[in-house]
């Protein structure tokens, strides 16, 4: 069972946020060392072509079809209630929907990608018509593999093992930049390195699940306790949680497919490069959502509501001034560190950059509050307002970038999450019977060190 105390969450949020904190540095190492490795051996327009070509893939890989999350929130709660049976019924049932829904995807993808000219819809000319094909298939596969990694991750977030499951994560993706990058360094094209990451996510899967076996043993694959009763209880949640993957991918790549067709490969390879850039920021923001989101669940399945609120304002608080600082330190910073990461191969946009930073400054002002509704299900009105928006600014940017190239795209971005400020703040503090004039005076107050440094020190002894 999960150590309901206080010194015990206490513990899991220091050992969480250790472990997340390994995802930002896997992306930044593969920001700074195979960005510009992939950039070298294969030039801007190949790289270009291969952002675009796995921006399907990736999506999917994302979106866990909505269910992986909503049953990680259901798990924990159910499990903090003392509910084991409900919660293992929550897993398989999940379990065997996502894979039903992965098969029957990859056998309609299989058939499409040979029957349709889609690479040349897509502004692909490097690959060629049997490479894409077959790179498609491979990170597609990928794709259903990281469907699967979902469904454990619910596992390990019900009981308390959030840390093992995210630094588990980490490593296999780590393995993944490791792998891909030297199949680039030594000559391979698109096509053996898409079968690289394909091969390491699968070996890295088997063992990650040989270790869930050992923590949670309860937790079992299989049918027997699968119920059409409980997917059509996740099925709403479920399906308003595949808004923020979808207003993910219209945001992430989307727009790398509309910036491909309106200002080409290169200007792609530009506005990804200033992007991953402007974004070290929110890797770390991510890292707190992240960690307090089963600790959320977790407090509202034992009936905790104060607990809620305090870990919301104490995770904006920390986000918010976070996200200050990598803001200010990329605008001083970020032109020069730019140039030298890209070997000054790619040009460098000042105005776009900035754009993007503000981006992800006001990202932070909404992301982590959206923790609340997510953690608890009740996440339908911001993601139908997360997925209208992206849909609205796709729009936009394909308007605004005729105009003014790839600052336009970052403009449209910007009025998206502007947006969304007013619409999850007031969401979260409903949940959590909190007003707007006693959030904003907690957002002045000092976080207690005492607590976090006591966990420190019982850990390091």
């Amino acid at each position: 069972m999960v150590d309901s105390s206080a010194h015990g969450m206490m513990r899991r949020l220091v050992r969480g946020l250790g472990a997340s904190a390994l995802g930002p540095a896997v992306t930044l190492i593969f920001q700074v060392a195979s960005v510009p490795i992939f950039l070298r051996c294969w030039g801007a327009q190949l790289y270009g072509e291969w952002l675009i070509l796995s921006a399907i893939p990736s999506y999917l890989a994302i979106s866990d079809i909505g269910f992986g999350n909503v049953a990680a929130s259901d798990m924990t709660m159910c499990v903090a209630a003392g509910k084991r049976e409900t919660a293992l019924e929550t897993f398989q049932s999940t379990w065997v929907l996502v894979s039903t829904i992965s098969l029957a995807l990859m056998a309609l993808l299989a058939a499409g990608v040979w029957t349709f000219p889609w690479e040349g819809w897509i502004g692909l000319s490097m690959i060629g018509h049997r490479n894409s094909c077959l790179a498609m298939l491979l990170l597609s596969a990928y794709a259903f593999i990281s469907l699967q990694n979902g469904v454990m991750d619910s596992a390990f977030r019900c009981e308390g093992n959030f840390a093992v499951g995210t630094a588990c994560m980490s490593v296999l993706r780590f393995s993944e930049v490791l792998t891909s990058t030297a199949a680039a360094a030594c000559g391979g094209g698109p096509v053996p390195v898409a079968l690289v990451l394909f091969s390491t996510r699968l070996a890295g899967s088997i063992v990650i699940r040989l270790l869930l076996r050992k923590r949670s043993p309860w937790i079992r694959y299989g049918t027997a306790h699968a119920s059409l009763a409980t997917i059509r209880r996740l099925w709403a949640p479920a399906f308003a949680y595949m808004a923020f993957p979808i207003g993910y991918a219209i945001s992430m790549q989307g727009f790398t497919l509309v910036i491909g067709i309106v200002l080409g490969p290169v200007a792609v390879t530009a506005f990804s490069t200033m992007r991953t850039l402007s974004r070290v920021g929110y890797q770390m923001l991510a890292v707190v959502s992240r960690t307090v989101w089963p600790e959320i669940s977790t407090a509202f399945g034992a009936g905790k509501i104060e607990l809620a609120k305090s870990l919301h304002r104490r995770a904006f608080q920390f986000a918010l001034v976070l996200a200050c600082a990598c803001s200010v330190a990329l605008a001083v910073m970020g032109p020069r560190v730019y140039g030298i990461w890209t070997h000054h191969t790619v040009r460098f946009d000042p105005l776009s950059f900035n754009l993007l930073l503000l981006v992800v400054l006001a990202n932070s002002m909404w992301c982590t509050s959206a923790v609340v509704p997510m953690a608890t299900n009740r996440h339908h009105t911001i993601a139908v307002a997360y997925m209208a928006g992206t849909m609205f600014s796709l729009g936009l940017a394909w308007l605004l970038m005729h105009r003014f190239g790839i600052a336009g795209a970052a403009a449209a971005l910007l009025c998206i999450d502007a947006a969304m400020i007013g619409v999850v703040l007031r969401s979260a503090l409903q949940l959590l019977s909190d007003t707007p004039g006693e959030f904003g005076a907690s957002m002045l107050a000092l976080p207690r060190l005492g607590p976090i440094l006591q966990v420190l020190r019982g850990d390091s002894a």
